[in-house]
């Protein structure tokens, strides 16, 4: 084999290998029941309690429950930290209703990029605390469908990291690439 042939298969492999690992760590974006203006967003001072529930027909046990709400948690602090607090910090209820959690088949998804998709889709309210007044609903979907050893060694832990950072994203105004840049309306959400 020629060496030219050589680097560009190496180099195709790790182009092709750096593409398949932004698809599980990738967060979905949001998508807002409503857009009549600008939403809510979660700051510095700001204290959220995370509630996570499957909807009826959900296969889901309740140590996957506990694991996602203490992801979501840990990436919606990670994420409030990035936005500057006001004089006067709200308090907050997210109530995450898993829609789908379907841990699909490592196997299936070594065999053939397509087969034995991970899914898992959550339906997020958010209300403001004490009153429980409702702010705003959204909802957010994963799905990782990546095959051959990438795919065999993904799990449904790996993407529940993505699913809580993309919640955490929209609650805080925060998208990857621009930490800091935040959608607020901070007379409305208090």
């Amino acid at each position: 084999m020629k060496p030219s042939l050589l680097r560009a298969g190496v180099s195709g492999l790790a182009a092709v290998a750096l593409l398949c690992a932004g698809c599980a760590s990738t967060p979905p974006a949001a998508k807002f029941a409503t857009s009549a203006g600008p939403h809510t967003t979660i700051r510095s001072a700001d204290t959220a309690n995370v509630a996570v529930s499957a909807s009826s027909g959900v296969s889901m046990a309740d140590f996957e429950k506990a694991r996602v709400g203490e992801r979501i948690r840990m990436k919606l602090a990670e994420k409030q930290a990035l936005n500057a607090a006001l004089a006067d910090p709200a308090q907050y209820q997210v109530e995450v209703t898993i829609t789908r959690y379907d841990k699909g088949s490592a196997f299936a998804r070594a065999m053939l990029a397509g087969l034995g998709q991970i899914h898992i889709d959550g339906t997020i309210s958010l209300y403001a605390q004490p009153a429980h007044a409702a702010l705003e609903e959204f909802t957010v979907q994963k799905t990782f469908a990546w095959g051959g050893i990438y795919g065999a060694s993904t799990t449904m832990e790996d993407i529940e990291q993505t699913f809580a950072e993309g919640i955490a994203n929209a609650l805080t105004g925060q998208t990857e690439g621009k930490q800091g840049a935040t959608t607020t309306n901070a007379a409305a959400a208090r």
